[in-house]
């Protein structure tokens, strides 16, 4: 495993992803315009051999938020999101079984959904069974069965509870203590406490924490002397999504897990799968 390098095709799935979230902040034309234009300055200014695409994104979603006044422009693309992964939780659940593989399969297929790819496209995506093209799931079960200390469980996108739930429910049975945590604030379309409340499974998966920051992915300089306590604490830390391996992929930690759909091409080849490959990967890939 490479740590996460930009690739120039960044720059464009950035410039999409400004123009998506500004169309959905909503403001008046004048302020929309500002926004655009400052969130695009942001890219050109931040975008160099180095950078990581989920940092310079967590910039510019703050300014948007700023200069439309719309504090969280993704809302009505949450819970549209989060309906539409209640629903096709109901479908593809039974499918799985109970084992620990099976049910970090579940929680990946979850991960499938995406700005850029249309409904069709992706429930026929995810009512296929997931197959691993790399899964360290022995060494997770290992650690499972001696680390002393709690399992943090780092939440993605809004919608992906109903995936999660059924992995968090068998990692507490096995005697684990499990933390699941969710972003301080509205960012992007990830999982806030009260995007968990509103999906009905805040209480299901309780005890739940907030990273005490407001980004896509984790950046550890930006977390609450709370979190960072449970960070030092953890014996596992399970991180799903592509924003994770993209702010923590240069982290060489035994503790460390990404558990992720590698939905585009930099991801992919940091990875070293084909794109669109379902990976549980161990953040110890080049120093053991």
């Amino acid at each position: 495993m490479q740590p996460m390098a930009i690739q120039p095709e960044c720059y464009d799935c950035l410039l999409r992803l400004v123009d998506l979230a500004v169309d959905l902040a909503g403001a008046a034309s004048e302020k929309e315009e500002r926004a655009r234009q400052a969130a695009r300055d942001i890219v050109s200014r931040e975008f160099h051999p180095g950078a990581v695409p989920a940092r310079i994104a967590n910039l510019y979603h703050r300014a948007i938020q700023d200069l439309t006044g719309n504090p969280d422009p993704f809302s009505a693309r949450k819970a549209a999101e989060t309906a539409f992964l209640s629903r096709m939780f109901a479908r593809i659940a039974p499918a799985y079984n109970d084992d620990l593989d099976s049910l970090l399969r579940l929680a990946g297929v979850g991960n499938a959904v995406d700005f850029f790819r249309g409904e069709e496209e992706v429930t026929r995506e995810m009512l296929s069974q997931v197959n691993w093209a790399e899964a360290d799931v022995e060494p997770l079960g290992h650690l499972l069965a001696g680390a002393d200390g709690p399992l943090v469980y780092l939440a993605d996108n809004a919608g992906e509870q109903f995936f999660d739930l059924p992995l968090v429910r068998l990692l507490r049975r096995l005697g684990r203590q499990v933390i699941y945590v969710v972003k301080a604030g509205p960012i992007q379309n990830d999982l806030t406490r009260a995007d968990l409340a509103a999906s009905g499974l805040g209480e299901a998966l309780e005890p739940v924490m907030d990273t005490g920051a407001r980004t896509v992915g984790l950046e550890l300089e930006k977390v609450s002397p709370d979190f960072r306590e449970l960070w030092e604490a953890a014996a596992i830390i399970l991180a799903k999504g592509m924003g994770h391996f993209e702010t923590m992929s240069q982290i060489k930690d035994p503790r460390l897990f990404f558990l992720l759909q590698a939905k585009c091409s930099p991801v992919a080849q940091a990875l070293g799968v084909p794109r669109g490959s379902f990976v549980l990967r161990r953040a110890t890939a080049g120093c053991e």
